[in-house]
């Protein structure tokens, strides 16, 4: 019997496919699907219980929310994998007090976007700038919006997505120095506008969408963005910084 394949994306709205097919989730309580998109949060991290019942539960007494992360625990399990016998789940995995989303590699946008940006670090550290170029690119395509937006400002989502956000922020920026660099300023202006849009405070990418406007030749666009930067310099009660652009 050949095993099912789960694919999850968390960033820009959670979905879920089994066998290239979509999911509903409708069929499944509200909180069983809250509890499945934490885990998927977590990409196949181990989580221990207490986390999940405090984050989930933690209105609930000790007892009732145990209760509860077991009910939701075998209900997701017997969704995802229909029949399975207990214990022999291969997607929710428990391993002593912590339970983990178990998926394939790239399986989940979560984990693959963290991979990309991981060897995009081991490329910069070897000198290999077209490497590291593809890899944040890489990224990028997988942040495709804020962690898990139906969520709203649940408390357990807020600092995981701040963090994803700020690391997407930063491999933009990291991304227009780089073409920058080789030369290729449109390409920097396309990365330094991603990294504002998800930080519009982003000082580098400011500076970094200016050069690369003008190295493109492109002087009303760099006027412009020159001037809304000052703008948000006034807004942080910061002074104006003249962007100087270096030969390529």
């Amino acid at each position: 019997m050949i095993s099912a394949q789960l694919r999850l994306w968390c960033f820009g709205g959670f979905r879920l496919e089994r066998d290239g097919l979509p999911v509903d989730l409708s069929g499944i309580r509200p909180r069983v699907r809250t509890l499945l998109r934490y885990l998927a949060a977590e990409a196949g991290q181990p989580v221990h219980r207490e986390r999940i019942m405090a984050a989930l539960w933690p209105e609930l007494p000790e007892r009732a929310a145990l209760n509860n992360l077991h009910v939701g625990v075998s209900t997701l399990r017997t969704f995802l994998e229909p029949g399975v016998a207990r214990g022999a789940s291969r997607f929710v995995v428990r391993d002593g007090w912590t339970y983990r989303l178990e998926v394939d590699d790239g399986g989940c946008d979560v984990s693959a976007f963290g991979a990309a940006l991981a060897e995009s670090r081991r490329a910069r550290s070897r000198g290999e700038d077209a490497a590291a170029v593809r890899a944040l690119r890489t990224a990028l395509d997988h942040y495709a919006g804020d962690l898990l937006p139906e969520d709203g400002t649940a408390e357990w989502v807020l600092a995981a997505r701040d963090r994803h956000r700020s690391r997407a922020a930063e491999a933009a920026v990291l991304l227009a120095g780089l073409e920058l660099t080789r030369g290729r300023a449109r390409a920097a202006v396309a990365a330094a506008r991603r990294a504002l849009e998800l930080d519009g405070y982003h000082d580098d990418g400011w500076r970094l969408l200016i050069s690369a406007q003008r190295r493109a030749g492109d002087v009303a666009a760099a006027r412009h963005s020159q001037q809304t930067y000052e703008r948000v310099l006034r807004s942080l009660g910061v002074g104006s910084r003249p962007v100087h652009v270096t030969a390529a």
